[in-house]
């Protein structure tokens, strides 16, 4: 019978079997559970080895969190890419993020909750989350029917509406169908009656 050669994981694939291995403990025992010794037998690697990625467990949670938020944005500029008008684009991207919270509310509700390791992130994904504002602010105010803050107001202030409705979601487990209708249409309405209170007030504006 021929030696059974052990398959050498590319470095990417090993940081990431070891980031899978922490979420699924933090999702299944909370926080409390990640060791760096428990992490690596539970992914049968040694614990020098998941040293090697991450210098301490604060690292290590912290890589987790940065990891599912930009997966997430990633997801989100995916979908509004997908669509051709604003409506589907509004109701794609808050698919998209209900389903995130739907798959990993608890693990990220668990790693918010630890003030180091949000504090840590917060400043990092700010960018990125500037990045995707930016994104669908081009893409709702593609006609330029609002000023630019007041498009930007828009777009911050919807992506609140669906944080609420995700922190609703991950609270009861209500229907995610009737949720992504029930956001979906409080945003479009919103800004549908903005662009005519702002055409009226240009009108008005430009009479005078």
């Amino acid at each position: 019978m021929p030696p059974h050669h052990r398959t050498r994981m590319a470095p990417e694939a090993r940081r990431n079997l070891i980031l899978d291995v922490t979420a699924q403990l933090v999702t299944s025992e909370g926080v409390s559970a990640v060791s760096m010794e428990r992490v690596g037998r539970e992914a049968k690697v040694s614990k020098a080895l998941v040293y090697n990625y991450f210098p301490s467990r604060h690292h290590l949670l912290q890589a987790l969190l940065m990891r599912e938020n930009r997966a997430y944005q990633v997801q989100q500029i995916k979908a509004a890419e997908t669509a051709t008008d604003l409506e589907t684009m509004v109701r794609v991207t808050t698919r998209a993020y209900l389903d995130q919270i739907s798959a990993k509310g608890v693990l990220i509700e668990r790693l918010m909750a630890e003030p180091a390791i949000a504090k840590a992130t917060s400043e990092i994904e700010l960018e990125g989350r500037q990045q995707t504002i930016d994104y669908l602010l081009s893409r709702v105010n593609g006609d330029h029917s609002l000023s630019e803050p007041l498009a930007r107001m828009m777009v911050e202030v919807c992506l609140g509406i669906t944080g609420a409705a995700g922190a609703y979601l991950d609270r009861t487990g209500c229907s995610i169908d009737l949720l992504e209708d029930m956001v979906s249409d409080m945003i479009l309405a919103s800004l549908r009656i903005t662009q005519e209170r702002h055409r009226l007030w240009r009108q008005s504006s430009e009479s005078t």
